[in-house]
């Protein structure tokens, strides 16, 4: 059993924390999430929420149930504990937990309004901005905030080189949304320590209990999608693969989640952002390092899909394309040997546009 206690707000040296301490079994620890002191007044420490989501992926690989003590939203505990959860069970082949509590909140909470998107300054991110600058999206649905997070993608397990790579791409992210004119808030998070969970199976729970600190922040807020939902598939471990189904599933009364841009290929995504121009300078896709290498298999991708477009020498400034016209013969190979593999349907798409535009052996 996991007993979660009620948030609190501690001011530390860096900015203010949103912390909540747990207990399993005789063990007290605590879970916190840090930001810069002037977001202190969004910190929603009235309800559990983001302990909870945070929290749900351990709980079922460890087979633990939740009892939350402090008050809950309503909406997601019932859409926890009937949707979300089951789902995640029957897919890792997971026991089904039981989430309890005994103090449940119907009522939203007061809140600024506002809408946020995650700015980690890749295909996804960048596509969900260029959707939300369209005209026929109302005022109260376009992007107020950007959002920059530390819960597992700058190093599964965290620590201090997860940190520090954390640190150098936040500066990306800082220097973007500075030329967009949108604020950003970047955030910090103990969650990659204590869950001791890869990343990749599990990061929409723990970017979306980050998004769940902000509540008094968000009416809305946009989580970047991965794959079109023809790629749907829930024999994958990768959560992304059926994000249009349970992102939505994580909204309270008050914030209200969108898998965005679910409806674009990748392809179409890297089409869509390829004229907006702060991308040619701020791109960042790789896997390797905070700086574009040109070489791995993100840059690769990216690079190929733009020299399709014949786009790609606007990107000079942001990959190292030396690298990438190194490397872009034999990857054409691999892209045409692996164009049925389903273990990537990325690549299915380009393949698609290769042939298509008639550039299988010279896309430029």
């Amino acid at each position: 059993m996991i007993i979660i206690h009620q948030p609190c707000l501690v001011r530390t040296e860096v900015g203010v924390r949103l912390q909540a301490e747990y207990v399993i079994g005789n063990q007290k620890d605590v879970l916190w999430y840090e930001a810069d002191r002037k977001y202190e007044r969004y910190f929603t420490h009235e309800r559990a929420d983001a302990f909870v989501v945070g929290l749900t992926w351990f709980a079922l690989k460890h087979g633990h149930d939740i009892e939350v003590l402090p008050p809950m939203s309503e909406k997601l505990y019932y859409t926890l504990n009937h949707y979300v959860v089951p789902l995640i069970a029957q897919v890792h082949g997971y026991k089904p937990i039981q989430i309890r509590c005994s103090r449940l909140v119907n009522q939203p909470l007061s809140s600024s309004g506002g809408a946020g998107a995650g700015l980690s300054c890749g295909v996804d991110s960048f596509s969900t901005i260029c959707d939300h600058m369209k005209q026929d999206v109302p005022k109260k649905y376009q992007i107020s905030h950007f959002t920059f997070f530390n819960v597992g993608s700058h190093g599964d397990f965290g620590g201090q080189q997860a940190y520090n790579l954390f640190q150098k791409r936040s500066r990306v992210a800082v220097a973007c949304a500075k030329e967009i004119g949108k604020e950003l808030i970047v955030l910090n998070s103990n969650i990659s320590e204590k869950v001791r969970l890869y990343f990749q199976p599990t990061h929409t729970l723990r970017s979306i209990s980050a998004a769940l600190t902000l509540q008094k922040l968000f009416r809305s807020y946009y989580y970047s999608s991965t794959y079109h939902p023809k790629y749907f598939d829930l024999s994958k471990k990768d959560v992304a693969y059926f994000d249009i189904f349970h992102v939505p599933l994580l909204s309270t009364e008050t914030t209200s989640f969108f898998s965005s841009c679910s409806t674009y290929t990748r392809f179409e995504k890297t089409r869509l952002i390829s004229t907006f121009k702060p991308s040619y300078r701020h791109l960042n896709v790789c896997v390797n390092s905070d700086v574009n290498c040109g070489h791995c298999f993100k840059c690769l991708k990216t690079l190929l899909t733009l020299d399709i477009l014949g786009k790609i020498e606007n990107y000079s400034s942001a990959f190292n394309l030396e690298a990438y016209y190194k490397a872009k013969p034999d990857y054409i190979e691999f892209v045409k040997k692996n164009s049925k593999s389903l273990q990537d349907p990325h690549l299915q798409d380009i393949y698609r546009e290769m042939m298509q535009n008639h550039s299988l052996d010279n896309p430029i």
